[in-house]
C-alpha cells in the first residue's frame, strides 16, 4: 500500500513538474499510472492532498541533495559541482507553470516551502563557504553570511521566472548556470580554488563540445 502511494506521489511530481499542477486531473493521474480513478482514490483523498504530498517529496529530495554541502569527503568546489549535477537530473523538465499554479491556487503551501528553502539553502551554503576558507579554496576576506544571502536569492527569486528575470528558455539552458558559477566563483575563489574550478568545470565542459 505505501509503496503504492510512493509511486503515485513521484509520478505526480513528474506530470506536475511537466505540465503546471492546474492543467493536470486526476484522470491523467490515474492514465499516466496504469490505473482506474477509483483506485487512485483509494490511496489519496484528493488533488489538494496530492500537492501536499508532492510537496513533502520534494523537500526530502532537496534535503538529500543539500546534505552534500555537509559531505566532508569532498571539498567545498566539488559539493557544487555533485550539487547542480544532482538539480539538473531531477528537474530537467521542469516548466514554470507549477511555481505559477502554487503562487495562485497554493499560496500557503509555496509560502511554507519557500520559507523551508530560504533557512536550508542559507545554512548549507554558510557551511560550504567556511569549509572553502579552510581549504584555502574560497577567499579569507568572505563575508560568510552575506554571500549564504546572495546565494538564497539566485535559487529562490532570481531563478523564479515569474520575476521576470531569466525567461523558461534560460532557465532550461545550461548556459545560464554556467555564468551565474562562473560569476560566482570569480567573486569568491583564491587562485587556488579556480584552478580547482578549471579542472571540475572548465575541463568537463570542453570535453562536452
Amino acid at each position: 500500500m505505501e509503496e503504492k502511494r510512493q509511486l503515485i506521489i513521484e509520478r505526480t511530481f513528474d506530470l506536475f513538474y511537466r505540465y503546471g499542477i492546474k492543467s493536470v486531473s486526476m484522470d491523467d493521474i490515474a492514465r499516466e499510472l496504469g490505473m482506474s480513478k477509483k483506485t487512485l482514490y483509494q490511496h489519496v483523498k484528493d488533488k489538494g492532498e496530492l500537492v501536499d504530498e508532492v510537496i513533502d517529496y520534494m523537500r526530502s529530495f532537496m534535503e538529500e541533495f543539500i546534505s552534500v554541502f555537509y559531505d566532508d569527503s569532498l571539498n567545498a568546489i566539488e559539493q557544487h559541482k555533485v550539487y547542480w549535477q544532482k538539480l539538473d537530473s531531477k528537474f530537467v523538465n521542469c516548466k514554470p507553470n507549477f511555481l505559477f499554479d502554487l503562487r495562485k491556487y497554493y499560496p500557503s503551501v509555496l509560502q511554507n516551502i519557500n520559507e523551508w528553502k530560504r533557512k536550508a539553502i542559507y545554512e548549507s551554503n554558510f557551511a560550504n563557504l567556511e569549509q572553502g576558507k579552510r581549504e584555502g579554496l574560497y577567499r579569507a576576506d568572505l563575508n560568510s553570511h552575506i554571500i549564504s544571502k546572495l546565494l538564497v536569492g539566485y535559487q529562490i527569486f532570481i531563478f523564479d521566472p515569474a520575476n521576470e528575470l531569466f525567461s523558461e528558455v534560460d532557465i532550461a539552458e545550461a548556459q545560464t548556470f554556467e555564468q551565474v558559477y562562473s560569476y560566482h566563483f570569480f567573486g569568491i575563489c583564491t587562485p587556488k580554488g579556480m584552478d580547482e574550478v578549471q579542472r571540475l568545470f572548465c575541463d568537463t565542459n570542453k570535453d562536452n563540445h
